[in-house]
């Protein structure tokens, strides 16, 4: 429109399911949000930012509850926020998919990259619309981002291969039917 007018959409509201229930989404930090395909539903993850842990001295990053991104929904008002998955893993980039699923990036398969580094892999997994039935949708070994939906109700993201590609152009498109 011709003012643009910034809201914060969470200002009021407290998770209603969850681990966090009763609790404000504040701090932390925000990821990904989506809208559902009739615009009534803002998808998006959420991470409380949790501590550092200290061991042998040094700072060390464990996944944990605390640490990890979670995936939360909520009415385009900023109204029934809800919690949706919860644990040792990172969920992120939640998207609607044409048959009601959600479809979200995940540390839940397990596996690491293959080129040296110990670094976890994020896959495609999907869940119901109330978070639960979780399925692995993809057993890729290496990351994949950006869950989408084309025109012709195909699932499309981003994925890193290592396909005769070099690092800078490995991240191409890839699609695949909503069940994966």
């Amino acid at each position: 429109g011709e003012n643009p007018k910034l809201v914060n959409l969470l200002e009021h509201s407290v998770v209603e399911s969850g681990r966090l229930k009763g609790q404000k989404l504040e701090g932390g930090s925000f990821l990904s949000p989506a809208v559902s395909y009739d615009g009534r539903t803002v998808y998006f993850a959420y991470s409380e930012c949790g501590a550092w842990a200290k061991h042998q001295g040094k700072e060390n990053y464990t996944w944990n509850p605390q640490t990890s991104y979670h995936v939360f929904r909520c009415n385009a008002d900023g109204s029934r926020l809800v919690q949706m998955t919860d644990g040792d893993y990172d969920d992120f980039d939640p998207c609607e998919l044409p048959g009601g699923r959600i479809v979200f990036n995940s540390l839940r398969r397990g596996g690491y990259l293959r080129c040296g580094r110990h670094c976890p892999t994020y896959t495609l997994h999907s869940m119901e619309p109330d978070g639960s039935d979780i399925v692995c949708l993809s057993f890729h070994e290496t990351h994949e981002w950006h869950p989408t939906v084309d025109n012709n109700g195909m699932l499309v993201y981003t994925r890193w291969d290592y396909v005769d590609r070099d690092t800078n152009v490995a991240h191409h498109i890839w699609i695949s039917y909503p069940d994966g």
